[in-house]
């Protein structure tokens, strides 16, 4: 088995509504993954029941592992496994050389308010398989991303394996153009007691020409604005070891964060050493 940071990408769609989601051009594709790269897929069982199946070749033993989380719809956005082998290519790019681990599980529900749920729990149900991981690889630091959706799913996973089962907290959780909302990330919001227990540091890369976010989230949400498009709320506490990062001058698009050559991956590679995280002091995103 293996473990690392992760990553989590995807865009909405409305069913039962006359919005349906016209992807951006740069959401439909990624590089092509070798048959090699690690992916680990949560399988939905025919009669009841799940698995996970491991595809690819695992590092074991590594000084580090960074473990990509997709988001919703990820078969219609490049497909999982491009997405992270994509990401892995922008963090070598930045002198970033740890192998990177995919996160696969089921998101092409076109249900949005039906897939936020699964998608959580299915976070949740990935913490014993990186809790095994890390048991079988005690020496092995594990950071974890999540784009879009997957921010809900990696924050789920974080959730499960500290503050349920008591296991230690990772070395870093980033989001990028992520999908829950601003006020999730406060210290007596959703996800605030995650955030402070669940990874050393958390930070959030968000840009307000997401327009994925900015439009079509606001609309299934029924109004709340995103922390993927503007970072934690203006009067809102946040937990001491949560940072936000605006890139909107880098980051033109949904799928733009992790793309090489563009995005805001050399922000966060930046952001891995201890102790380099430190909020925008320009937080106004206009």
């Amino acid at each position: 088995m293996a473990g690392g940071a992760a990553i989590i990408s995807g865009v909405p769609l409305l069913s039962g509504s006359a919005t349906a989601t016209i992807a951006e051009a740069q959401c439909l594709t990624a590089m092509s993954a070798p048959d090699d790269y690690p992916v680990i897929e949560k399988q939905e069982g025919i009669f009841g029941g799940s698995e996970f199946v491991e595809h690819g070749t695992f590092p074991e033993g590594a000084d580090e592992v960074l473990i990509y989380v997709h988001g919703w719809l990820e078969l219609f956005t490049g497909g999982a496994g491009d997405q992270g082998y994509t990401l892995q290519t922008a963090l070598r790019q930045n002198g970033y050389d740890h192998p990177t681990i995919t996160f696969k599980y089921p998101s092409n529900n076109p249900n949005w308010w039906g897939v936020q749920d699964a998608a959580e729990e299915d976070g949740r149900a990935f913490s014993s398989w990186l809790q095994d991981y890390r048991t079988q690889n005690p020496n092995t630091t594990i950071r974890m991303i999540g784009h879009s959706l997957g921010a809900r799913t990696g924050l789920g996973c974080l959730d499960e394996l500290v503050n349920e089962n008591g296991h230690s907290p990772i070395r870093s959780f980033g989001m990028i153009g992520g999908a829950i909302n601003q006020s999730a990330v406060t210290t007596d919001g959703e996800f605030g007691a995650t955030i402070a227990s669940g990874a050393d540091e958390v930070n959030n890369y968000y840009s307000k020409h997401d327009n994925i976010l900015n439009e079509i989230f606001q609309l299934g949400q029924f109004g709340p604005e995103a922390v993927g498009a503007y970072g934690a709320p203006l009067f809102g506490e946040t937990p001491s070891n949560y940072y936000d990062h605006n890139v909107a001058e880098s980051v033109k698009g949904h799928c733009i964060y992790y793309k090489p050559d563009k995005g805001c991956v050399p922000r966060i590679v930046a952001n891995f050493p201890p102790g380099n995280q430190e909020s925008d002091d320009d937080w106004w995103p206009f």
